[in-house]
Formats: structure tokens, sequence, C-alpha cells
């Protein structure tokens, strides 16, 4: 009879610890998303990852695309053929939008961050996610990530915290957007 009581009481408690398990996983999953957001915003990514669009105040982003990077429907970017230490190509890298990047590496474009399946993050996973922000190599493009993605800043959080970040990438709309490859400078442009 003993051995029956003891029973009953581990079944109560073990249903009573998993049903507070089982909110506190809700509770987490949205203090995991509101952390993602934090850190996003903290990290700035919407400067690099969010389009911009004229407004009366000057360029500001547009949250209908919100951290869908570089705009696929963007004019084709033509590199001018100057020295790239010279007036005219600082010149040239001032017009450039947010979501361009010229430098010796060559020119990069700030990559779709929403769940869209085909051109975002939505085929990833949470390890993915993680090994790419840890090791700053991309799993399925082969190759490091370009400048000027502080990937290595992003190494040093720890791995709940990249957990959340992509939490909350996860919850934003998906915007098909294909971002184009980066494109190397030609050696007569950069010197070496």
């Amino acid at each position: 009879m003993v051995k029956i009581l003891i029973f009953i009481v581990i079944i109560i408690f073990s249903q009573q610890h998993f049903l507070s398990a089982e909110d506190n996983s809700t509770y987490y999953k949205e203090a995991q998303i509101k952390r993602g957001m934090q850190l996003v915003n903290e990290g700035r990514c919407n400067d690099c990852h969010t389009p911009t669009i004229e407004s009366s105040e000057g360029p500001v982003p547009d949250e209908s695309r919100k951290l869908s990077g570089h705009t696929s429907d963007s004019e084709v970017l033509s590199l001018p053929s100057v020295d790239h230490n010279s007036k005219e190509w600082f010149d040239f890298v001032e017009t450039l939008d947010s979501t361009v990047w010229v430098g010796e590496w060559g020119v990069t474009f700030s990559a779709n961050l929403t769940p869209d399946p085909a051109t975002g993050i939505g085929k990833w996973n949470e390890n993915i996610f993680v090994e790419i922000m840890k090791s700053g190599q991309h799993v399925n493009l082969k190759r490091g990530i370009k400048p000027p993605m502080p990937w290595q800043d992003y190494a040093k959080l720890s791995d709940e915290d990249l957990i959340s970040i992509f939490a909350y990438l996860s919850t934003l709309k998906p915007i098909s957007n294909a971002v184009p490859k980066p494109v190397p400078l030609p050696k007569a442009r950069n010197n070496q």
C-alpha cells in the first residue's frame, strides 16, 4: 500500500512539474523573442539590413521591408573604372544606400534576414544560425561572411542570445527578396 501511495505522489508531482514547465516554455519563448528583438535593435541590424525610403526627414527605414536586405529590384550596380583610393571612388561610395558596402574585399549586399524560405533564413534552424554566427562561415554557400557584417562580435554572444535573435527573426514577415552575390573588385581597381 505504501508503494502505491509513493507511486501516486510521484505521478502527481511529475504532472505538476510538467505543467509548470510547459507554462514556462510559453513564457520563455515570449521572453526569448523579446530578448532577440532587443539584441537586434541594440546591434542596429536595421541600419544595414533594412532598405530605406525617402521621407520629408531624409532616408528612413522601410518598415514594409524590415530586415529584407538589399532590394533585388534595385538598379544594377556599375563600378566606376577608377582607382579605389581616388576622390572619384569615394564620391561613388557616398552614393550607395545602406544595404550596399564597398571595400577592398569588393562589393557586398546586406542579406535577407526574414524567414522567407527561398531567399531569406526560412530554411535555417537555430543550430545553423548559431554555427554561422560563431564561425563566420555560411553553411551552404561555402564562403565566409563578408564585411562589414561584424560576425566576430556576434560570435562572442552566448548561444542563448544567438538563439533569441533567431527566434525574433523567425517572427518577422517573410519577404521574398533575392539579394545579389558579393562582387570582387577587379585587380586593377583594388591595387593588389
